[in-house]
């Protein structure tokens, strides 16, 4: 299948990915801040590319071209969504998180609540939460979407593939700290964009253009095919009508989904690369700049690649891989393997060998930062709390032990995974159920680790009846969670104790936070969240604006 130019352009850069770490070894052993967020030195564009990066991982075009097949474009508001956290980070929370000087979103803890027993047990919880059950969730489907990729590529089996690829991962993220994980961020991400626009390119020439594209649909899908091509569901008819799911119960389901996906307030390790750059203005700087390549830039190859795809794979086709069509049966048997079936199709050796770097590097993006901030929780929130006097040494020892524990840990998890959306959403009801104290607990005095936890249990609790059983839709289950999570929300604070408040006036003096607060009118702090949010509507707007005229020229 690969040519030998191919294969060279693959060594080279798993040659230069470990290379890199050690380059930057000597910076990332002075302590676990050296570590984990650089010492605060790194350039913004960094910290900003590196999030993008991560959030490009290999499963993210699979998943589209599944997505697009079943649902359309519209279904993709299934991530979407996450747009309206991600500009509330710019335009709120990414100063204040560089404000708070943590390493972990789970030590942030202990800034906004003290350390209390109920904080101390929620802190333990959101590490063990974040650091092990989300983390190993995503590392899985990471795995799992790579697995899919490296079929029809290698000559060895599968398992062999993953195997030799994380331990690539493992020993530079090991050994680089977070440093060299955004240097090969930086080179990992440019290689993704470069061969999925590349891909892009020869699959829309290879269907004839914009003019090409709209014709095979029709021919195809009849007067389906604008149900296919539109940036909304209709709601008269389509997957949301099927669902029945109206124009209301949608926006109650983007509200949630916003958040469910990714902390809703941009915690995890989106907080770790802010929090590395050099000033609270970087932090900024950085969050904006992945919004727009998040969102603007890099999503058009996706879409663009998953239409084309149900012409030339179309739905319902016969799987005869002598039709003329290659890989028509491998893409019959699971729509997400449409993507790599068309780099297969389509593209020349070299440029092949090209498109499969890009693959690794968006894979190996991924994982890297997961692996490294994993491991920040181990240390900063189990190691410092049972040995606050750890040394240094020891700090880098159980960071670089808990890097090889957490790529055992995603091969394991890899192998439990049927779809890559499926996890998708797991990971989207465990964050149904906290989005909102996490937060309200920036915006309002009253919050308490008690309305935390009730939240999660309350969340948690219907999340579990729901998505085992499927009694609701994936979208009205979002709901209900997120029902029951304010329920919680609502009991712990009014039953549990209130938090010291020298405890919240340090941290008021510390982040300078908006909204409801001690030190000012009630008008006020309304006034303040009521500015902030029309910042974030009118970011959101603008990039759906943009994202839907890119759409119009492009495909119809």
């Amino acid at each position: 299948m690969l040519a030998p130019i191919d294969w060279a352009v693959i060594g080279a850069y798993l040659a230069f990915s470990v290379s890199v770490a050690f380059v930057v070894r000597g910076r990332a052993e002075t302590s676990r801040r050296s570590y984990f967020v650089a010492d605060h030195t790194l350039p913004w564009w960094w910290a900003g590319t590196s999030i993008a990066a991560t959030t490009f991982a290999a499963d993210t075009p699979l998943a589209i071209s599944g997505i697009v097949a079943s649902r359309g474009i519209s279904g993709n508001w299934l991530w979407l969504a996450w747009m309206a956290v991600h500009a509330a980070v710019v335009v709120v929370f990414a100063r204040r998180w560089w404000r708070t000087g943590v390493v972990t979103d789970a030590e942030f803890i202990t800034v906004r609540y003290g350390t209390s027993p109920a904080a101390s047990a929620l802190r333990s919880f959101r590490a063990g939460l974040y650091g092990l059950v989300y983390n190993a969730i995503i590392l899985g489907w990471v795995l799992r979407a790579m697995g899919k990729i490296v079929q029809p590529i290698f000559p060895w089996s599968e398992t062999a593939t993953l195997v030799g690829l994380v331990a690539i991962v493992t020993l530079y993220a090991a050994v680089g700290g977070i440093r060299g994980v955004i240097i090969t961020d930086l080179i990992q991400f440019a290689l993704g964009l470069i061969g999925s626009t590349w891909l892009a390119i020869a699959v829309w020439r290879h269907v004839g253009g914009r003019s090409g594209l709209r014709e095979g649909l029709i021919s195809e899908y009849g007067e389906g095919w604008s149900q296919i091509t539109a940036l909304f569901p209709d709601f008269t008819s389509g997957w949301a009508a099927a669902l029945g799911i109206g124009a209301f119960s949608f926006g109650a389901y983007l509200l949630v989904q916003s958040y469910a996906n990714v902390p809703a307030d941009g915690g995890g390790y989106l907080q770790q690369r802010l929090n590395a750059t050099r000033s609270e203005a970087d932090a900024q700087r950085a969050a904006a700049l992945f919004f727009v390549i998040q969102y603007v830039v890099r999503i058009w190859p996706w879409l663009l690649v998953a239409v084309a795809a149900l012409v030339i794979y179309p739905l319902g086709a016969p799987a005869d891989p002598g039709a003329g069509t290659p890989f028509a049966d491998l893409v019959a048997a699971d729509r997400e393997m449409a993507y790599p079936a068309l780099m297969f199709a389509l593209l020349p050796a070299g440029v092949l060998g090209v498109l499969v770097v890009s693959l690794l590097a968006a894979f190996m993006s991924t994982i890297d930062t997961h692996f490294n901030w994993g491991a920040s929780y181990v240390v900063s929130d189990v190691l410092m709390r049972v040995r606050p006097d750890a040394s240094p040494r020891l700090q880098l020892v159980v960071a670089r032990a808990s890097v090889v524990g957490f790529a055992v840990l995603a091969v394991l998890v890899a192998l439990q995974i049927d779809t890559i959306e499926q996890a998708w959403r797991w990971v989207a009801a465990l964050g149904a159920a906290l989005g909102i104290p996490t937060a309200l607990r920036w915006f309002w005095w009253r919050m308490n680790p008690e309305a935390e936890l009730g939240s999660a249990i309350a969340g948690l609790a219907v999340a579990a009846v729901l998505v085992s059983t499927g009694t609701l839709p994936y979208e009205l289950q979002l709901v209900a969670i997120s029902v029951a999570s304010v329920v919680g929300t609502a009991i712990g604070v009014n039953r549990g104790a209130r938090v010291d408040p020298g405890v919240v006036a340090g941290f008021a003096r510390r982040v300078s936070p908006i909204g409801i607060w001690p030190d000012r009118p009630l008008r006020g702090g309304f006034g303040e969240l009521g500015r902030a949010a029309g910042w974030v509507v009118l970011i959101v707007a603008g990039a759906t604006t943009i994202l839907w005229t890119i759409k119009s020229l492009l495909i119809a």
